[in-house]
């Protein structure tokens, strides 16, 4: 049985919490990719979220602690923020407080250069297992696409890497933790956009084509020949609806970039010619154990919302 928090600030631990047999985990948010310069350079993407793991978390049933989601970069270059979970109602603020039993930190945005931007790294995070989320894809030379956004670090392994850009076409998205790295687009005026990478289980990239791909199950969105870039898959490890997320497909030179799929994906870069930008996905807080609570309506007493299946 696991309880999806997605939003809020405190969460009740149920009345039934076993302190002896139970896992958390956290993803941080995506950074959001670059614009492009008009005319010129094309964008880089931005970095996934990592993600972070503790098992067996002493909390009282019926107390309330301080929980933290990451938002996802939301305007040009933005970072996403740190997700973290804590063992009593702290106020923490940031993931370095003594209180927090979980954290991953939030993916770099990319910047107005050509580079892509870092993903969130693992040495920064709380946990007894820490992953690191996909850099994000550069754009090289000028006039060229955006480069595709790095994927979310989750419980298979590391975010792949975005894809770079060549020339007018965007790069591929990378897949999720555990997946694979966006493809590098290939140059010239017969150059062509790039797919997305794959997830964990080798499936789920965004074709790169004209209209782009979206990416399946964590994988990345596709780069793209013209429209935007493809968005990136929402992962599935956890559920059916809930996992790592794949890193959004870069734009064109003249076109938008793609947003990083739930949870943790980082957003594409775009194309020199617009002034779009792909937005990183929001983290997410899991936490499993072996109670069965029965349903429950979102954020009913928590302050957050939160999902059992």
């Amino acid at each position: 049985m696991s309880l999806f928090v997605t939003s809020g600030t405190t969460f009740l631990v149920p009345m039934d919490w076993d302190s002896t047999n139970n896992t958390i985990e956290c993803i941080g948010g995506g950074g959001a990719g670059a614009e492009g310069s008009p005319s010129t350079n094309g964008g880089g993407g931005g970095g996934g979220g990592a993600y972070s793991m503790q098992l067996n978390v002493a909390l009282t049933p019926g107390s309330t602690v301080t929980v933290n989601i990451g938002i996802g970069g939301a305007s040009d270059g933005a970072s996403g923020t740190d997700t973290f979970f804590c063992n009593s109602t702290s106020g923490a603020t940031v993931i370095t407080d003594p209180s927090v039993v979980v954290g991953a930190k939030g993916g770099s945005g990319a910047t107005h250069s050509s580079s892509g931007a870092a993903g969130g790294l693992s040495n920064y995070g709380v946990g007894i297992s820490r992953i690191s989320g996909g850099r994000g894809g550069d754009a090289i030379g000028s006039f060229q696409g955006g480069g595709g956004g790095g994927g979310a670090g989750g419980p298979y392994g590391d975010g792949g890497n975005g894809g770079a850009a060549a020339f007018q076409w965007g790069g591929g998205g990378g897949g999720n933790g555990g997946g694979f790295n966006g493809v590098q687009s290939t140059g010239g005026n017969f150059g062509t956009p790039a797919n997305g990478g794959n997830n964990s289980l080798g499936i789920g990239g965004g074709a790169g084509s004209s209209p782009a791909g979206n990416g399946t199950q964590g994988g990345g969105g596709g780069g793209t020949q013209g429209g935007n870039g493809g968005i990136g898959g929402p992962g599935v490890e956890f559920d059916s609806n809930h996992g790592s997320g794949g890193g959004g497909g870069g734009g064109d030179h003249a076109a938008g970039a793609g947003n990083g799929g739930l949870y943790g994906g980082g957003g594409s870069g775009s194309g020199g010619g617009s002034v779009s930008f792909g937005i990183g996905g929001q983290g997410i807080i899991v936490l499993s154990y072996p109670g069965s609570p029965g349903p429950r309506t979102p954020g009913a007493g928590s302050g957050c919302a939160y999902f059992a299946h």
